[in-house]
């Protein structure tokens, strides 16, 4: 057609119609000349300008212009060429055929070989004398600066190749490749591979080099007879213990074999089992041979690498083996039995038909069929089952052969059986002559005598016949989830073009997220500018607003600038991650009564103000009259967010396909209206995990994996790799998952809806085991396996000798079919590129497997506390798994007991099944009933028998009364609530008690009751025994009244002291839901700062170790003194007899520090010998310290009671008073 339509035409020349080539341009151009493009950019630098009295029909002829501009400072080599003529805008503008050869060009392409010369001297030449950056490269001759990155990268960046004739290997960086033909060039990494020559004799190209010998070669392209790389060892080199048969040669075309066994029973042929097809063309005819039918003739010898050209069929009738040699004699036919006809040694039967037995000689796949006769009559030539086209392509992992591991019954085929809801559209037929009547929109037709023809154009288009383009922002976007919580959560996605004072302009755009279903959807949205021609002046930005579409609750916003505003048409394409909760970070941005201020996920620094209902604007500070329905959002004056059963811009239209009455989902599944603009009636079902088809109406495949203890003392957390075969043309795929098997358990079910061949578990970091294999899937099947240490994987350096080991890659490949062959009872190994299977033939089929993968994706760790961070998937991932360290758990591992000093909930939670009863619980959860109830029992007798002697006034003459009262009433509180937190933590983990409320009431307020009271008592029992050493001291000359006035007082002190300093545990406690494997948990967890944790830990410790002290110090300055006083008052007898003396009279001042001292060490001990407790398996050890750390405190009647004989006595005046009174009463 010409320039004029392959160009952009200034506004004057829109709309031309060119019915007359001789007219002038001028016609319809007002302009004395027509400049293309409207920035110097053709060819790089250049602009074209066409003088416009010029005819359209010379145009046609020669495309030549008649000037070209360019910028002189960007390309100052040219002006030494050119005689300027004019200045226009800053460019430098000349005849063009200064700069080309003088004829006439008829198409543009013809411009191009000259252009692209002029473009690249452009760009490689400069008129730069010297640096003025030392990091930089001076191209002498080119008089052009570049960086050293680009000198030796096997691009000419100087236009007299200064960069690749320097030698690179003077710049002394590492990481570039060496060129052993030239000592002096070092390559940089970008030029190797490049399909230049860029070393003298072309190293840099070759496979070794450029790819390294892990990544150039597949595993079946090794020893398939078709070379594919050169040097001493190739994959064709050592090939002799490679079987013939095995899962990449069956039925490959090739005759691996010399018996052809290998392209036997292949598909696509019309032949029955174990027969051989051939066609004869003459005739027209296709003939099946029998195996048991097929003979080699027999020779005396074969030349080197000779291809047999002719096979031989015979009904049998006749003895012929002196001459042929029978395919059915022997499993595996050799060199020998062909080309050595007066051998009569027979063949060693073995399993497996190796290459080394058939050295030097081969099959031709298209090899002609004789009759065994007199005249070997031409039969029929061998006929090729597959395109051979493809025989030197790439093939990948084949699920031939792999078997079927545990084994099944089923015969069910591999096709997805699975009917569709599909409704089939009948498209009517179109006439051409009015296909391209609308350009890119659709043509309506209005029956008339006219047929009046009218166009409905796409966003993107708009005119009579939508042959004009829109100004628009053309988006492509995707999204990701870090986690899909559940229920599923389904997004309302608005998308928004906002202005510079961030007010929304009308034209938006709608979408319908569902991470489960859209997870690898791109979204492609057009938003048109408000106004055509677009304002030049304004510049606009997207906004993308996230909600809940089920609560049409706010979620999150994205923002996204336009680059390059002056473009009619702005593409961006990007990915944006949904948080896993919703935006709630503060900003300061003051957006008054009626809106709040809000961060864009995607741009940390940038705020905006989010309205209420009703207001707008850039502070929320302008109203509107909202037209939406009740039941809807409304966004801005022209946006409505409906709810998911209403659509339309008002949301006041219903939508009844998903009604719950009418639920077309089966099974529970969740039923989602899709775009109303799409249809109507369509809707999409979210099914439950073990369900699935378009309706949920086909179970998934189940698979109960029971794994051996041995393992699973290893970790309770698992890695699923399921890797998916198609066919030996198509890469394999592989997904990944992790899970958690619930303490107490050692079986995991989990639910398949993508079809798999191999599923592999793995300990993070550690061994591989196979657990599930199927040569075809099954659809709806259900699998129970186990994982046994027979399972293991094992690396090949385990399983090979020194003198494997010592070989190089390549050559070490070649024996993994021997290490299947030699152990029968492998089923799997590695090594540092392959994951292989030995299958149903004892073959090794390998397939590549990155055992270094990275999980996360996102760039963002979501896991607390050095976790592990795993996705469920390399491509699509839908939620997220956290491994955790030692001393850590949770979902998160956001838990810790480090420095927990004790704690119920750490120790015990994991023990507690969910959902089943009392008696089914593990031994250790009912122990720790039957402890507490004990300990519950005795507390309460104990406790009221110290009660009931403190209450005397006798037993309170002294301040240690009034301490031993009040310990008294602390430890039976203490033991109450401690009976109450057990029994909150067991009925709540087992998901009997679920009141939120009671949960957090309790959560805040039994913990600091708990250890107030603990701590209060080992306090008590620490004031007793430093009283009672002052007494020794002091003697007769104790005060008792004073020491009862202090004694109130302390205690008093001590029950402010421990609440005030354990007053920070309710304010950093909460409730916090978690999952254990597939288990719900409520925990009740303090999560302190790292200050606070230092705090709490001394608080503890201050608590526990100067009581302990305070005993100890007590204890011994008790036994020394008495010991002194009576040998001062009895000098004749020894200090060992005057300690032996006095310890027997006052053994009960003596014993009680002592034995606090003994029931406290456990505590201490564990505390700060083992740090955490780093997996729930060594809870019975700090089972033991919770419970015996409460045993000093409830220990006061033996401690202090039972040996004293002061209040021993009133406490049996005070049992007799008891029972006196029930002898009365009954």
């Amino acid at each position: 057609e010409g320039l004029l339509t392959d160009v952009f035409l200034p506004n004057e020349c829109f709309g031309v119609t060119r019915d007359n080539d001789c007219e002038l341009l001028a016609n319809f151009c007002l302009d004395e000349w027509l400049i293309l493009p409207e920035y110097p950019v053709m060819y790089g630098y250049f602009q074209f300008v066409y003088l416009t009295n010029r005819s359209i029909n010379e145009l046609k002829i020669n495309v030549v212009p008649n000037f070209v501009c360019f910028d002189a400072k960007k390309c100052p080599i040219l002006l030494s060429r050119i005689v300027p003529i004019k200045v226009i805008d800053g460019l430098t503008c000349c005849r063009t055929f200064d700069l080309i050869s003088e004829y006439s060009r008829e198409h543009f392409y013809m411009l191009d070989m000259e252009f692209n010369e002029l473009y690249r001297k452009c760009s490689t030449t400069g008129n730069e004398m010297s640096c003025a950056n030392s990091s930089y490269f001076h191209c002498n001759q080119s008089l052009q600066c570049i960086s050293y990155h680009r000198v030796g990268d096997g691009f000419r960046d100087c236009y007299y190749n200064e960069d690749e004739l320097f030698p690179t290997c003077h710049l002394n960086v590492s990481n570039r490749f060496n060129c052993t033909s030239d000592p002096t060039k070092c390559l940089s990494p970008v030029a190797i591979g490049n399909t230049q020559f860029d070393c003298p004799q072309g190293e840099d190209e070759k496979n070794e080099n450029i790819y390294g010998i892990l990544q150039r070669i597949s595993f079946s392209s090794i020893c398939d007879e078709i070379p594919h790389l050169d040097g001493n060892e190739t994959d064709e080199t050592n090939c002799d213990w490679w079987p013939c048969h095995n899962a990449y040669s069956q039925c490959n075309v090739f005759w691996d074999c010399l018996n052809g066994i290998d392209e036997l029973n292949c598909p696509h042929t019309d032949c029955s089992s174990n027969e051989f097809q051939c066609r004869n063309d003459y005739l027209n005819l296709t003939y099946c041979l029998p195996l048991v039918h097929m003979f080699h003739k027999r020779r005396s010898n074969c030349t080197d690498n000779e291809i047999i050209q002719e096979l031989y069929v015979d009904n049998g009738t006749s003895d012929i083996s002196r001459s042929y040699y029978s395919f059915n004699k022997s499993k595996c036919i050799t060199k020998d039995n062909i080309c050595n006809c007066y051998s009569e040694r027979a063949n060693v039967q073995e399993d497996v038909c190796l290459k080394n037995q058939m050295l030097n000689i081969g099959v031709n796949y298209y090899s002609a069929i004789h009759k065994v006769n007199n005249d070997n009559t031409y039969l029929c030539t061998l006929q090729s089952h597959v395109d051979t086209s493809r025989i030197s392509t790439d093939r990948f992992l084949t699920p031939s052969r792999l078997g079927y591991f545990p084994s099944t019954t089923s015969t069910s085929s591999a096709q997805n059986v699975f009917d569709k809801y599909e409704q089939k559209n009948n498209i009517p037929t179109i006439d051409i002559a009015l296909a391209g009547y609308c350009h890119y929109g659709v043509i309506t037709l209005f029956k008339g005598v006219n047929q009046t023809k009218t166009c409905l154009c796409p966003p993107n288009y708009f005119g009579s016949r939508c042959q004009w383009q829109s100004q628009r922002v053309s988006l492509t976007l995707q999204f990701r989830t870090q986690s899909i919580t559940s229920p599923p959560v389904i997004f309302q996605l608005i998308i928004m073009l906002i202005d510079e004072q961030r007010n929304i302009v009308p034209n938006h755009e709608q979408i319908i997220y569902m991470p489960a279903h859209d997870c690898n959807t791109k979204f492609n949205v057009y938003l048109l500018y408000p106004h055509r021609p677009k304002y030049s002046s304004t510049n606009y930005s997207v906004r993308i607003d996230l909600f809940d579409k089920s609560t049409l609750d706010y979620w999150t916003s994205w923002y996204l600038p336009i680059p390059f505003q002056f473009l009619p048409v702005n593409r961006i394409s990007t990915q944006l991650i949904i948080p896993e909760v919703r935006e709630n970070k503060l900003c300061i941005l003051s957006c008054g009564k009626h809106g709040g201020c809000m961060k864009y996920t995607n741009m940390n620094n940038s705020v905006f103000c989010r309205c209420d209902q009703g207001y707008t604007g850039t502070f929320c500070n302008i109203t509107h009259q909202c037209q939406c329905s009740k039941d809807s959002f409304c966004l801005a004056p022209s946006i409505c967010v409906c709810p998911l059963n209403k659509f339309g811009s008002r949301c006041y239209l219903k939508r009844s396909i998903c009604q719950s009455i009418n639920n077309p989902c089966q099974h529970n599944g969740l039923c989602i209206p899709i775009d109303d603009r799409i249809n109507l009636h369509g809707f999409i079902c979210v099914c439950k995990e073990d369900y699935q088809g378009e309706r949920c109406q086909y179970k998934s495949n189940q698979i109960d994996i029971r794994i051996d203890e041995t393992i699973l003392t290893m970790s309770s957390s698992f890695i699923l790799h399921y890797i998916i075969a198609f066919d030996r043309y198509t890469k394999h795929e592989r997904m990944t998952t992790l899970k958690k098997i619930a303490f107490g358990y050692n079986t995991m079910t989990i639910y398949v809806r993508q079809p798999f061949n191999i599923l592999f578990i793995q300990i993070p970091d550690d061994n591989y085991y196979l657990t599930v294999l199927r040569e075809r899937y099954i659809p709806s099947e259900y699998i129970h396996t186990q994982v046994l240490p027979k399972n293991r994987c094992y690396s090949v350096l385990d399983l090979f000798n020194d003198t494997f080991r010592q070989y190089e890659y390549l050559r070490r490949v070649k024996y993994y079919p021997l290490l299947c062959r030699r152990d029968s009872q492998l089923m799997c190994f590695f090594d540092e590129y392959y994951m292989c299977i030995c299958d149903s033939d004892r073959f090794s089929n390998c397939f590549q497997f990155n055992h270094t993968m990275i999980y996360d994706f996102s760039g963002k760790n979501l896991c607390y506390n050095d976790g592990q961070y795993f996705f469920n998937n390399e491509t699509c991932s839908t939620t997220f798994f956290c491994v955790c360290n030692d001393c850590y758990y949770g979902k998160q591992c956001q838990f810790s007991t480090k420095n927990f000093i004790f704690s119920l909930d750490p120790i015990l939670g994991y023990h507690i099944k969910p959902s089943i009863s009392f008696r089914r619980q593990p031994f250790i959860v009912k122990f720790s009933i039957s402890i507490t109830t004990i300990m519950l029992i005795l507390e309460l007798i104990m406790g009221s028998f110290s009660i009931a002697t403190f209450q005397v006034k006798k037993s309170r003459e002294v301040g240690c009364g009034y301490y031993l009262f009040a310990s008294s009433i602390s430890s039976i509180c203490m033991i109450i609530v401690l009976t109450i937190k057990f029994w909150q933590l067991l009925l709540s983990q087992m998901l009997i008690l679920t009141n939120r409320s009671i949960l957090f009431i309790n959560c805040i307020s039994i913990e600091i009751i708990l250890k107030s009271c603990l701590a209060s008592s080992e306090w008590f029992n620490a004031c007793v025994a430093i009283e009672r050493t002052f007494g020794a001291i002091k003697g007769v000359t104790f005060n008792k009244n004073k020491s009862k006035i202090i004694a109130k007082r302390v205690i008093l002190i001590v029950i402010i002291l421990t609440t005030i300093t354990h007053i920070h545990d309710p304010l950093y406690r909460k409730l916090i839901n978690d999952l254990d494997g597939d288990q719900q948990r409520i925990w009740c967890i303090s999560q302190y700062s790292s200050t606070v944790t230092k705090y709490n830990t001394f608080i503890t410790l201050f608590h526990f170790l100067v009581p302990f002290s305070m005993n100890l110090i007590a204890a011994i300055v008790l036994i020394r003194v008495v010991a002194r006083s009576r040998f001062q008052v009895k000098p004749q007898q020894s200090f060992i007899q005057n300690f032996q003396s006095k310890l027997k009279q006052h053994k009960h001042i003596i014993i009680a520090p002592s034995i606090l001292l003994l029931l406290g060490l456990p505590r201490l001990i564990v505390s700060f010998t083992l740090g955490c407790m780093r997996s729930p398996r060594q809870s019975w050890l700090y089972l033991i310290g919770y419970f015996v750390a409460f045993i000093p405190s409830m220990s006061l009647l033996f401690v202090f009671v039972l040996p004293s004989k002061i209040y021993k006595g009133e406490l049996d005046k005070t049992l007799k008073r008891w029972i006196r009174r029930l002898c009365r009463r009954y």
